[in-house]
């Protein structure tokens, strides 16, 4: 039986102990980029999540803040995507819409430095929904990936969420895979952006807001299949 596990202070919210990118064995010789992509293929951006729709101006609906020195404030996410790495908002962190290469988020430290071995990187995710979106998880499974750069041999990556709390954060490895192999959505560790009445067995779909794009309220991780 399916269970889930809440992702604390998780969406378009405060929060900084939410994600975070561990760089194991080997040094980054810049700063990574954390991407947004149709599947695990890593080259295509045509889902609707990616693309957007006329209601929201056409914009990614996945969103992320780099926030290794700073926590987002409440409704951090940008109106619109900025090309590259992200613009660094008002309360000292960078924040992006993800679509492939074309808009990503720089996961550095307060200097814009590249991660060491063993260093880590925290990041803030948010998924949007628009009312002109369409039903279902149909072109609503973006894959998240970072985008390593190195001189020598590759740094180890993994990811971990918080299920703790923000204060005392319990952050627990994530599953994840080497870019191009293939994922079902339905694996262990997979994030589900949901609803407020979301259990530890059940997912609440997000409804569609009647006017403006939304982001949802809660983010899960399934911990059991």
């Amino acid at each position: 039986m399916p269970t889930y596990e809440q992702v604390s202070a998780a969406g378009d919210v405060v929060g900084q102990n939410v994600y975070k990118a561990r760089f194991g064995v080997n040094d980054c010789s810049d700063m990574p980029q954390l991407q947004a992509w149709d599947d695990y293929a890593l080259n295509t951006v045509a889902i609707e999540s990616l693309q957007g729709t006329a209601l929201n101006g056409d914009e990614s609906q996945v969103a992320a803040a780099h926030v290794t020195n700073n926590a987002t404030i409440l409704n951090w996410v940008p109106a619109v995507a900025t090309a590259g790495g992200g613009d660094i908002q008002g309360g000292g962190y960078r924040a992006n819409r993800l679509r492939g290469n074309e808009s990503y988020l720089l996961l550095g430290d307060a200097a814009d430095a590249a991660p060491s071995a063993d260093d880590e990187r925290k990041f803030q995710l948010a998924f949007g929904v628009a009312p002109d979106n369409g039903a279902g998880v149909s072109g609503h499974q973006p894959v998240l990936a970072v985008k390593t750069f190195y001189s020598g041999a590759a740094p180890e990556v993994s990811f971990w969420y918080n299920r703790g709390t923000e204060g005392t954060p319990d952050w627990v490895q994530m599953t994840s895979e080497d870019g191009g192999t293939p994922m079902a959505i339905d694996v262990l560790n997979a994030i589900h952006a949901t609803g407020p009445a979301t259990t530890t067995t059940s997912l609440d779909p997000v409804t569609k807001p009647g006017s403006v794009e939304k982001f949802a309220e809660e983010q899960w991780i399934q911990t059991a299949l």
